[in-house]
């Protein structure tokens, strides 16, 4: 009887140490995240404390004020930092990045434009400003005028030493917004990122979807082949050709790709042939290779590995 009463005590103690337990190791996560977050705030206060001593020694100083404001928007704190632009504004009336930084923080604060009233104000100082080109850009790109972006987006592209592969895909989007008449030109701005960075998957996947849709379709399987090349996984490059394929009436090459994507998942090891991703690719083939188009002859049957 003792003994049952042990083994019922102990259990008691077992259930309110586990909650216990779990609930001092949540503690002490959380407690271990503290440290990362408190630093980040930590050097934004003692930054802004920083500019605010020297401001106390020197109150007229407009770049104090335009510095400090931009530590502000940079945090979003977009108050303080219209504030601080409006009084760097008011010391130095000539001092003209604070349009700039206007412009940046009313796009971020989803205000296209009056951003853009800023910006254009800058640039007619500063007109071949990087910076301002590429806020102007993602300006009219809000407003839903690409043209405009497109343009910008040029400009910066062609002012920058070393231009970001985002920057010929933002310039591209806004092609592409701007009506069918601009997509060989969209194209034509892929290629040229790829002469200047290299054969990037970025820039080579969007460069064949437009090629696509300009029913270019043996620009695009080039570009798909050499998509293919590059990577250590093909099946989803040889699935993309095999629509490409079907698109262009080359029925039996298309057979083949699909039938060489399975073969390519087959190769994998069974952690990734087992991947959720995986398995509805797997599914899509087979669901292509059993369509109308191919069935007047048998494709070969992937046998599940296990």
């Amino acid at each position: 009887m003792k003994e049952d009463d042990s083994r019922r005590c102990a259990r008691r103690v077992r259930l309110v140490c586990c909650p216990l337990r779990a609930l001092v190791a949540g503690a002490y996560f959380f407690l271990c995240l503290l440290p990362a977050a408190a630093g980040a705030h930590g050097d934004l206060y003692e930054r802004i404390a920083h500019l605010t001593q020297k401001i106390t020694h020197d109150p007229r100083n407009a770049a104090l004020h335009l510095q400090r404001g931009e530590i502000h928007r940079r945090h979003r704190a977009w108050g303080a930092a219209q504030r601080d632009y409006d009084r760097a504004a008011q010391l130095d009336p000539t001092l003209t990045d604070v349009d700039l930084a206007r412009g940046k923080l009313l796009l971020a604060a989803r205000r296209p434009q009056a951003a853009r009233t800023a910006l254009d104000r800058f640039l007619r100082q500063r007109p071949d400003h990087p910076e301002a080109l590429l806020a102007r850009a993602r300006t009219f790109v809000k407003l839903r005028q690409p043209a405009a972006a497109a343009r910008d987006f040029t400009q910066v592209i062609d002012r920058v030493a070393d231009p970001a592969p985002d920057l010929y895909l933002e310039r591209a989007q806004a092609q592409v917004a701007t009506g069918p008449a601009t997509l060989a030109d969209a194209v034509r701005g892929l290629d040229e990122g790829i002469a200047r960075l290299g054969s990037l998957v970025t820039l080579q996947q969007q460069a064949s979807e437009l090629e696509i849709r300009l029913h270019r379709y043996a620009q695009a399987l080039q570009r798909l082949d050499q998509l293919a090349a590059q990577a250590q996984r093909k099946e989803t490059w040889l699935a993309r050709k095999g629509d490409v394929l079907v698109r262009a009436g080359r029925t039996d090459e298309a057979r083949q790709a699909f039938t060489d994507a399975l073969a390519a998942i087959d190769a994998l090891p069974p952690s990734h042939r087992h991947h959720p991703a995986t398995r509805k690719l797997i599914s899509e083939l087979h669901s292509r290779l059993e369509s109308p188009k191919f069935s007047r002859v048998p494709h070969p049957q992937q046998e599940e590995r296990p």
